[in-house]
């Protein structure tokens, strides 16, 4: 003992320096906040090797509705492919033409209440691994932008891609785009296509769902805006600095499928700890504020119970000029600011927690959003009904499911369409529904009746078991409909497709 303590007396005088550091911490912190700044998220560090990673500063200029961005992206190969091309989506082109809108029309008025305003991103220069190359712009509206090679890109090849570009920001109520209290820039820079079992994803910017297909990235970003602006984010501030006038906001976030962030000058913050991840309202009206903040933090800390915990330290429920009810971004969720209004509080709740699921099905556990939507739109609907019975009981959850999806949107179906000549197929691609409602009442009604029926004819311990697999199995990972079918199958040792079909498809229908 004499001689450890002579050999490492210098390490015990640091230990017990440290100790009386943290003790002398805890009648500050306490012991759970003190230890969270220790925390290292191993899993969003192991889930984050091999993946994309953006680097992009952007400056914002609110007079005049623009960005100028530099953007640098390290693309990894990860197929079993050579690639010839590299493509990336430009979303805010979707915005440029009134005569191709991303709105139903009917929806036109609403999204432009003071008349159709365009968005767009105009590319300067494109670099390949430092050499200036051409580029070419194409796709139903300039949406796609098309890099050649030089040769191939092998399996497990890096290329790094550099970007200059300036994104002009809509006066739109829509996704992307700003009101008069506030910015929305989401969908807002080149993001690279998915390739997958189907080669490249290069899909329009479609009126009806959420037309977005998206592997899990690594972003590091930094955005220089007036001083005066309140930011929310994906991912976790590292850092501010300013200069009077101006501040930087630095932002790391690893392990999520885009990068979005809301900027508006007049909102005030509430946030509550759930595990390991701080929830933050952002709000422009105090009373419904609050409550949006207690929704949020109840869905996350429900579903972290029974789906599996979020990994991510921030979450975040950002009030905006937006008028589509919610949108789910990794990390945030976007909510229209006519549900903080008091006669629309049952909705507040309704959609709060509808988007937070999303942090799961989406958000964690990916899907092509354009052909497989029933994948997260139904389970989040059902997700969403599930979280009703937690809080209030089981009571409460059959009112919830009979008036949200036994009774409102399935049973509406066949009041919407007299004729009852509908094809019920819900397995099918975005652009083949007619409209939002048909949309809506099949992806996410029904969607959502396929769900409870897997829980009805195997029960709750079984039913949670499987969802649980499918999680843990795909978080951070793009699943298809096999890899869902393949987790019930697992739990009860039973083939599970032919229920799934049944559910799915109608007048034998099988889409690919």
């Amino acid at each position: 003992m004499k001689v450890f303590l002579k050999r490492h007396a210098k390490f015990l005088l640091t230990g017990i320096l440290i100790i009386t550091l943290l003790l002398a911490g805890l009648s500050c912190t306490g012991w759970h906040e003190l230890l969270s700044r220790f925390y290292t998220p191993s899993l969003l560090v192991r889930a984050g090797r091999g993946l994309n990673q953006y680097y992009i500063q952007a400056e914002f200029d609110p007079d005049a509705k623009t960005l100028e961005c530099y953007q640098k992206t390290e693309y990894i190969n990860r197929s079993e492919d050579r690639l010839t091309h590299l493509y990336f989506h430009l979303h805010p082109n979707a915005y440029l033409y009134e005569n191709k809108p991303v709105f139903e029309k009917r929806n036109m008025s609403l999204a432009y209440p003071g008349g159709f305003s365009p968005g767009s991103l105009d590319m300067i220069q494109v670099r390949l691994n430092g050499k200036e190359v051409p580029f070419v712009t194409g796709g139903y509206s300039e949406n796609i932008l098309m890099l050649p090679l030089e040769g191939s890109l092998d399996p497990g090849g890096k290329t790094i891609i550099e970007m200059e570009y300036i994104v002009k920001i809509p006066y739109c109520l829509g996704r992307f785009g700003h009101g008069d209290k506030m910015y929305k820039l989401v969908n807002w820079y080149p993001h690279a296509c998915v390739y997958d079992q189907k080669g490249w994803n290069l899909d329009p910017y479609y009126a009806i769902g959420d037309p977005f297909y998206s592997d899990a990235a690594n972003y590091h970003v930094t955005i220089t805006a007036p001083a005066d602006f309140v930011i929310a984010a994906t991912g976790e501030v590292r850092r501010k600095k300013g200069d009077g006038s101006h501040v930087t906001w630095e932002i790391d976030a690893p392990a999520v499928r885009d990068f979005a962030w809301l900027a508006g000058k007049a909102y005030q913050t509430a946030s509550r700890k759930v595990g390991r991840t701080r929830v933050v309202s952002y709000y422009f009206t105090p009373e419904a504020g609050q409550k949006a903040l207690d929704y949020a933090a109840e869905a996350l800390s429900y579903f972290n119970d029974v789906f599996g915990e979020y990994p991510y330290p921030r979450f975040s429920v950002v009030e905006a000029d937006f008028f589509i009810g919610g949108m789910e971004y990794p990390n945030l969720i976007m909510m229209d600011s006519n549900l903080y209004k008091k006669e629309e509080g049952d909705y507040l709740e309704l959609v709060t927690v509808h988007e937070t699921a999303h942090q799961w099905w989406y958000g964690l556990v990916g899907s092509d959003q354009i052909r497989d939507a029933w994948m997260d739109e139904g389970l989040t609907e059902y997700s969403t009904v599930l979280y009703y019975g937690h809080r209030y009981g089981r009571e409460k959850e059959e009112e919830v499911y009979d008036s949200l999806i036994g009774k409102g949107k399935y049973r509406y179906l066949k009041v919407y369409y007299e004729d009852g000549q509908v094809d019920e197929t819900i397995h099918r691609p975005a652009y083949e529904f007619s409209d939002w409602l048909h949309y809506d009442l099949l992806v996410y009604g029904k969607g959502a009746m396929l769900f409870h029926s897997l829980r009805e004819e195997m029960g709750d311990e079984l039913f949670y078991k499987a969802i649980r697999i499918y999680f843990h199995r795909h978080r951070f990972q793009n699943a298809g409909k096999m890899d869902l079918i393949r987790a019930f199958n697992q739990v009860t040792e039973q083939d599970w497709q032919p229920h799934f079909d049944q559910w799915l498809y109608d007048q034998a229908k099988e889409y690919e």
